[in-house]
């Protein structure tokens, strides 16, 4: 048992041990993401890997490494013998009944019917079910057939690619309580699950264990408290038997050879020198690319080992390691063991170890497919609502599904599911925007208008890129030995797109022409982090920055944290907002003019004419939501020809749209920080009771709130009304038009917990940072923008502690309380992104290239409109006449089986995929991934993937319409597709070919025999 500093600590081992020694069964415990009596429920994340922990412990064959904090070993919990015949066990061949297995998965927490990609969702299908069990780090698919379970695989949710197999998987209940048996008056503690363990903790965790003890001994009673928790008797007495690490260790380092000028020459000179001692190298690092760069920066080619034993072997002088250390060391001995790890080498731009739980991957997907009951746009047709899927079939007539789409005056129509290669998403809901008529006749003159426009637009927009291409901007390169000095400050990990985010914002500032990059990422997800190495590699290559924020708060947080970072440099940071004095501002000024300051922070007035910059490289705006068309132009006048990077949870739907066309580029931040969770988020009715109960819960768990609303007359009505009903809240108000220090002075005192709310009003809507608030109730939400309440939502939530948004409505339109909904349904980390995309649906992306703020991005929707754009920009003049369907009227059935494809919405996934495939392998793609994810193709999903594959081989050949009756098959194709010599048992009337032929073969093996003498 070993007991980790910091739960970012216990990953951290887990990780490296497994790859040390992979044969080493290693579990991380991690704590509850909840308070002490808080009565709030984990997240389903936390609380699954606790039960599968507790499960295996309990029932251990075989000894293992547990790697736990001291707060999560706290808690009281079921008897190791409780955990006998609780979860299940699937294993290949066992009989398999889905009635039995959805009962069984309900009992043990699994939510039925809910997509597995995230912990605890069961999904059945035909003849396969997926699940994502307690504990796993991924999803899995069982298949069966004649009522056995035949396969059961990991899978990858993004793609359905196969992982691995398995002959049986455990399913683990959701949750550590479902193990306590009735009325149980006997608890356990982790100490009864590690009877005989030897204990090991780091140096710190006594005092961290005071500190938690004293968290739960204020939460409530002490009767209370030990039935619930360890008491700090039982503490001390165990404590006893813990060993302690030192907090100083012999420890010899490898040279930092990043810090160097040659660092290439650097390490080869070690290398040669540690060769010449006859040590044993080992190069190591989190990924194969990063040990390829090491192997040609070195001058050695190292086999890589599977694990620790392998690497240090005798007889072997070099070799490679997938393991993601911090930093490299040797061994001491007769022949030295020598680490070299890629942060050494390649400092912050080593790819960094991902921690051992898995992370769900929300984020934004511009994905083109149709979803049911969206609103969608026919290309013929205009904009619909996509009513779902019909059956068809008839006396002479083959079983078929169609889609249904309904029009303005609710006249609805069912189209060929061919068709849907011309339906695409418009927007969740209408916004502004009306349906069109059934007949096409309201939708043909706005699309011909915006066709033309589209031509346009692509026009400029190639020419602003290609412009912004061929000018020149300074090269910014930092030294590298600086620049790590300063990465070195960052206590985190970088996440995978955080990482990413920051190598293109790297790249560009070094590859010789301007920037215009907009870096998107959620609330918390680490954007400060990309603007501040962005500064510094600005700053090092000796030039000046500027970072422009909306509001003084926001100032404030920004230049502290910035100050922060640059002490270590030596570099100052000035700030020019309405906190600072007269005489701070006429220095900063003087400054930034005379090239002194290299760093300044500042709101809108860093545009004002008296501001003059001696060397100006980079201008950074955070939360660019917030700045108007002629204010984000005065900005980038600042530095015409400079580098300019923009930041934003919720871009404007003209900024995100000008990403996704390509106008500007674009990185997305969409991997939330390890145990990032949701923030619980509520919708309910304006009430006293209501804002009173949530703010007293909070305050009993020692938390703070937040309650926001939207002007400032309406603040002293809502103190009265809070103390009214809970007298015992300390409450600090503030707003806008208080005097600086006044807002400075409240804030502090609510940082340093002297209140228990904070009253304001959208003020504190960016950049606040405060971990103990974990509530927040927007009183009247349908006053504020999307954007803005995902904003300050996100305020809450980012100490790992699970948190409340309560959006109390006094009731408004329907549109309100469909946005309002929108918040409910994203309320995963990461949704910011997502909640723009529906704002982009809400209100359309404007004019890309004027301030007009409704373009012919809302005739078509975003997703039609970037296609569009993009065809254009790549000089295809057809654009949507390009896009038609082959029309085939075969006696074929053209379906997936309901009891094959089970989800009405996955079938009509694989439809519009199915009808967007243009070639064969695409198809085959589809087809492929479609077996593994339902299992075997029954007849008729043959029969439907043989109809898309014909109607791709008719498009090629230039096939409008493919006619089969019982004695001919007629064709008609485009003008100038039929050669002029054609087979003589092919009749040809203009455009038009028949084939008549009598015969008892299928209708599939006719039509391909057609299609071979129309090729010859």
């Amino acid at each position: 048992m070993f007991l980790a500093e910091n739960e970012r600590r216990a990953e951290r081992l887990a990780s490296i041990i497994l790859v040390l020694e992979p044969a080493c069964d290693v579990l991380v415990y991690p704590r509850l993401d909840t308070l002490p009596f808080d009565l709030l429920e984990p997240s389903r994340d936390i609380a699954g890997r606790r039960s599968s922990v507790l499960r295996r412990l309990a029932r251990a064959k075989r000894p293992i490494l547990l790697i736990t904090t001291v707060e999560a070993l706290m808690e009281r919990l079921p008897l190791p013998a409780d955990w006998s015949g609780i979860g299940m066990l699937l294993r290949v061949g066992d009989a398999y009944s889905e009635r039995q297995f959805e009962s069984r998965f309900g009992a043990l927490g699994y939510d039925l019917d809910d997509s597995p990609d995230y912990p605890g969702g069961v999904l059945f299908h035909g003849n396969t079910f997926e699940i994502f069990p307690a504990g796993a780090r991924g999803p899995f698919r069982v298949e069966h057939s004649g009522g056995r379970i035949r396969r059961i695989a990991a899978f990858n949710p993004l793609n359905q690619e196969v992982i691995s197999e398995l002959k049986q998987l455990q399913i683990d209940p959701m949750s550590e309580r479902l193990a306590f048996k009735e009325r149980a008056r006997n608890k356990a503690t982790l100490f009864d699950y590690c009877t005989r363990a030897k204990w090991i903790a780091d140096a710190e965790v006594p005092k961290h264990a005071d500190t938690w003890l004293s968290t739960i001994e204020d939460a409530a009673s002490r009767a209370e408290r030990d039935r619930a928790y360890v008491s700090r008797r039982e503490w001390d007495q165990a404590a006893k038997s813990i060993a302690l690490l030192s907090t100083t260790a012999p420890y010899r380092a490898t040279p930092e050879f990043f810090k160097e000028a040659a660092p290439r020459k650097t390490l080869r000179a070690f290398v040669e020198e540690a060769q010449r001692r006859d040590a044993r190298l080992v190069f190591a690092a989190a990924v194969e690319a990063d040990l390829r760069l090491m192997a040609a920066m070195s001058g050695v080619k190292a086999e890589c080992a599977a694990d620790w034993a392998q690497a240090t072997a005798r007889g072997r002088r070099e070799t490679a390691l997938l393991a993601g250390f911090d930093a490299g060391f040797v061994i001491p001995g007769r022949k030295p063991i020598v680490v070299i790890t890629a942060s050494d080498v390649f400092g912050s731009r080593a790819h960094q170890p991902q921690p051992t739980n898995w992370a769900w991957t929300p984020g934004f997907e511009a994905v083109d497919l149709p979803e049911l009951g969206s609103v969608v746009v026919h290309l013929q047709r205009g904009l619909a609502r996509l009513g779902g899927l019909r059956s068809m079939g008839s006396a002479g007539v083959s079983a078929r599904e169609m889609a249904r789409l309904v029009f303005a005056e609710n006249d609805a129509i069912l189209v060929p599911l061919a068709e849907l290669a011309l339906i695409w998403p418009y927007a969740a809901e209408l916004g502004d925007t009306s349906l069109d008529k059934a007949d096409g006749s309201s939708w043909r003159p706005r699309r011909a208008a915006a066709e033309t426009e589209i031509h346009v637009v692509a026009k400029e927009v190639a020419k602003q890129m290609s412009q912004r291409r061929r000018r020149p901007a300074p090269k910014l390169v930092p030294r590298p030995a600086s620049y790590e000095k300063f990465v070195a400050r960052f206590p985190y990990f970088t996440t995978p797109d955080q990482a990413k985010a920051i190598r293109d914002v790297l790249d560009d500032l070094a590859s010789g022409h301007p920037m215009d990059r907009i870096v998107c990422g959620d609330v918390g997800f680490g954007k400060t982090e990309v603007a501040l190495r962005a500064a510094a590699a600005a700053v090092l290559a000796g030039k000046q920055v500027a970072i422009v924020v909306p509001t003084t708060v926001l100032a404030r947080q920004h230049v502290e944290t910035f100050r922060k970072r640059f002490a270590t440099l030596g570099i100052d940071v000035g700030n020019l907002s309405r906190i600072a004095s007269t005489a701070e501002a006429r220095k900063v000024r003087e400054g930034l003019k005379s090239g002194e300051l290299k760093v300044v922070v500042g709101t809108l007035s860093l545009a004002a004419k008296e501001i003059k910059f001696a060397d100006l490289g980079l201008i950074i705006i955070d939360e660019e939501q917030h700045f108007g068309a002629a204010d984000k132009a005065m900005l980038s006048g600042l530095n015409k020809n400079g580098h300019r990077l923009w930041m934003s949870a919720t871009p404007i739907p003209r900024t995100l749209a000008a990403g996704l066309t390509g106008l500007r580029d674009l990185s997305v931040i969409a991997t939330p920080p390890v145990h990032r969770v949701p923030v619980v988020t509520k919708v309910a009715p304006l009430s006293d009771i209501g804002i009173a109960a949530a703010l007293v819960r909070e305050q009993r768990r020692n938390g703070q709130s937040f309650v926001i609303c939207p002007r400032i007359q309406d603040l002293d009505p809502m103190l009265a009304r809070i103390h009214a009903s809970a007298p015992e809240l300390r409450i600090i108000a503030i707003h806008g038009r208080l005097p600086t220090d006044e807002i400075d002075e409240r804030l502090m005192k609510f940082v340093e917990g002297n209140a228990d709310v904070l009253l304001a009003t959208n003020i504190v809507e960016s950049g606040l940072d405060i971990p103990r608030a974990n509530t927040i109730v927007v009183c009247w939400p349908e006053k504020f923008g999307l954007a803005q309440l995902h904003q300050l939502r996100g305020r809450v939530g980012r100490g790992g502690i699970r948190a409340f948004a309560h959006f109390l409505t006094a009731g408004g339109s329907d549109r309100s309380e469909k946005r309002l909904s929108v918040l409910e349904e994203l309320n995963r980390p990461g949704a910011g992104f997502a909640i723009s995309a529906r704002d982009l649906d809400l209100r359309g992306g404007g004019d890309m290239l004027s301030d007009r703020q409704s373009g012919h991005v809302q005739v078509f929707g975003p997703t039609l409109y970037g296609h569009l754009l993009t065809l254009a920009l790549e000089g295809d003049r057809e654009g949507m006449s390009a896009l038609w369907v082959p029309e085939l009227n075969l006696p074929i059935a053209e379906l997936l089986p309901s009891d094959y494809v089970q989800s009405e919405a996955l079938r009509l996934e694989i439809y519009a995929r199915a009808a967007r495939c243009r070639t064969d392998d695409e198809l085959e793609e589809l087809e492929d991934e479609t077996q593994r994810r339902f299992g075997t193709l029954p007849p008729a999903a043959c029969d439907f993937f043989a109809v898309a594959r014909l109607r791709v081989n008719c498009r090629e050949r230039g096939i409008m319409r493919l006619d089969v009756g019982p004695e001919a098959i007629a064709a008609m194709l485009l003008p100038g597709r039929i050669g002029k010599s054609c087979s003589r048992l092919l009749q040809r009337d203009g455009n038009r070919l028949i084939y008549a032929e009598r015969g008892g073969e299928p209708p599939l093996r006719r039509i391909e025999r057609f299609l071979d003498l129309l090729d010859e």
